[in-house]
């Protein structure tokens, strides 16, 4: 009895599985003269893989290859949404778990597996088709807590793209988060560059009405500063890592000294003060303000103690 061949991909088809993240479609295949017969052949003796019913990759696992296999599954409308689209346009670090697979509005797709077919239509842009990031955002921030949107806000920051996701807000109907993202998209706007500086810019100077700082600043054209309020002589920095020690801590020290000499007074705050603590920043800040000569009365917030 003779050895049964090994098959071997078609060139072809080996390019474009590797434009794919490694996997391909029967379809695919077919168009190359493979018979499903021959794959099940090659998963039988592991020169393939079935990464899902009908699609077949070279090598197995990888967060990209589960997309493109939901791409493939979905057919040639799908494009790739919310939490995953971010992932893919550089909006959050994190791949998801889920990847949202919207496969347009008259078609039902049940597989088992990473992937949530939705009805409804999207338009897609690059590879895997993907859709753009004012509808990035605008899906995404659905499932988003209120530091994971001001994050991706901070990374989408352009002053086009600001314009356009407020347009696109106006024009989306029944979305639950719109105030919030429009007190965000004026902190980002206005130079906030992370979480951190919106969430202070939202629980401490709006909140407690004290003025508006101004962002990324450069006092005395020798370092740039988070905020400052420049009529009072006060910088605000703001650090959202968790340790800041060693050859930063000496950095900022050095700059606090540079600013001091030049007349300006430095506050630190940490992300830990800033959001445990929102009210308590903003006593520290007004303190400061008012000494320099601002007349008006901090505003007591909802969440202040009452003593």
């Amino acid at each position: 009895m003779g050895v049964i061949p090994r098959f071997h991909l078609p060139t072809g088809l080996r390019s474009l599985a590797q434009q794919q993240a490694g996997v391909f479609s029967c379809q695919q295949a077919t168009a190359f003269g493979l018979s499903s017969d021959v794959l099940s052949r090659m998963v039988a003796d592991d020169t393939l893989q079935r990464a899902a019913q009908g699609i077949y990759a070279m090598a197995g696992g990888g967060w990209l290859q589960n997309v493109w296999t939901g791409v493939l599954l979905g057919g040639s409308r799908v494009v790739i949404g919310g939490l995953a689209a971010a992932h893919l346009n550089g909006l959050v670090s994190d791949p998801p778990p889920t990847i949202d697979c919207y496969v347009g509005a008259t078609r039902t797709i049940h597989h088992a597996g990473p992937w949530c077919f939705i009805r409804a239509d999207r338009y897609g842009r690059g590879e895997p088709s993907r859709t753009a990031i004012v509808q990035t955002i605008l899906d995404a921030s659905r499932s988003m807590t209120d530091d994971e949107i001001a994050a991706m806000l901070t990374r989408a920051r352009h002053p086009f793209r600001t314009r356009e996701l407020l347009a696109a807000l106006e024009h989306t109907r029944r979305y639950p988060r719109r105030q919030l993202l429009h007190d965000m998209f004026d902190d980002v706007s206005t130079g906030a560059e992370s979480a951190l500086e919106v969430r202070y810019g939202r629980d401490v100077e709006r909140a407690h009405r004290l003025p508006t700082m101004t962002r990324q600043a450069n006092p005395t054209g020798m370092a740039r500063v988070d905020g400052l309020y420049e009529d009072y002589g006060l910088i605000v920095e703001l650090d959202g890592r968790r340790y800041h020690a060693g050859i930063a801590a000496t950095g900022d020290a050095a700059r606090d000294n540079v600013h001091l000499l030049a007349g300006f007074v430095t506050l630190r705050f940490t992300w830990q003060q800033v959001t445990a603590d929102p009210c308590g920043v903003a006593r520290q800040v007004a303190a400061v303000l008012q000494r320099a000569g601002w007349n008006d009365p901090m505003r007591r917030c909802g969440r202040c103690p009452r003593h």
